[in-house]
């Protein structure tokens, strides 16, 4: 988990617009400036080689961290907690100051449209889109923020049209947006909010009432774009919460989302 999803989302956003306007600006140029269109193969510098290096070293690098933090402490103390907690932050720099550095190696020598892309170009997307998918797999399972997490692979898409992956990320993401009700209807009284979180996804944080007064927490999941939605919701007992009525048509369209239903009765 590599740093704010809502602080790399944003970046993430910024880079696949940049990229979109260099994109057409080369193309402008290859279709309208005669000679200066010509493809001039790929353009080696030890400047370019040398960044380039650092960029494979670094993914590599980051990869190594991802996995180290992927990997649960069975047991954490708090010098373990405080170890990983430490990763973390290194990792999100590192994905920060990754990111930032591949655009600009990219926006330096720009594929063009219409005219076959250098092998080191191809890398160089191939590698963006690699750590896209990590981020917006990222807003799916910290936030359930589909949404955002779609916009990341159409972008990307449109800068490199056709990737088999960033084309499969987006057919899963599109066809997990919504709450189906065989899914919804494996939710059993009594799961605990990891249990329904592994079973249907991460509520969207904006999806989600605390009802402190009564000890409860509803989650509400989107089924389709007219407002609808199922809900869980958890009622505190023994200092956890665990699921006590859950309904797949908690929300009727259209219902915007300051009328949320109060949560029933436990």
């Amino acid at each position: 988990m590599e740093g704010s999803p809502g602080r790399r989302r944003s970046l993430s956003r910024h880079l696949g617009k940049a990229l979109l306007c260099v994109l057409l600006a080369a193309a402008t140029l290859a279709s309208g400036c005669g000679p200066a269109g010509k493809q001039t193969g790929d353009r080696r510098s030890p400047a370019a080689d040398a960044e380039w290096a650092w960029l494979e070293k670094t993914r590599k690098s980051l990869e190594e961290q991802r996995a180290r933090l992927a990997v649960a402490d069975p047991t954490p103390t708090p010098a373990s907690s405080a170890a990983r907690e430490a990763l973390r932050k290194q990792a999100a720099a590192l994905a920060g100051e990754l990111d930032r550095r591949l655009v600009a190696f990219i926006n330096a020598d720009p594929p063009v449209q219409g005219q076959p892309m250098t092998e080191r170009q191809k890398a160089a997307l191939r590698m963006k889109s690699e750590e896209d998918i990590v981020l917006a797999r990222q807003l799916i399972d910290e936030g359930g923020d589909y949404q955002r997490a779609i916009a990341i692979y159409e972008e990307d898409l449109a800068v490199d049209p056709g990737d088999p992956r960033l084309e499969g990320e987006l057919a899963k993401a599109r066809g997990r947006r919504y709450m189906a009700s065989a899914t919804f209807a494996q939710v059993q009284k009594g799961m605990s909010q990891d249990e329904v979180r592994g079973l249907l996804g991460a509520p969207n944080p904006h999806s989600v009432r605390e009802y402190p007064d009564r000890g409860v927490v509803g989650w509400f999941y989107p089924k389709d774009a007219s407002g609808a939605a199922a809900a869980v919701w958890f009622a505190k007992s023994d200092g956890r919460y665990a699921a006590y009525l859950f309904d797949f048509d908690a929300i009727k369209p259209p219902a915007p989302a300051r009328d949320l239903p109060a949560p029933p009765a436990t």
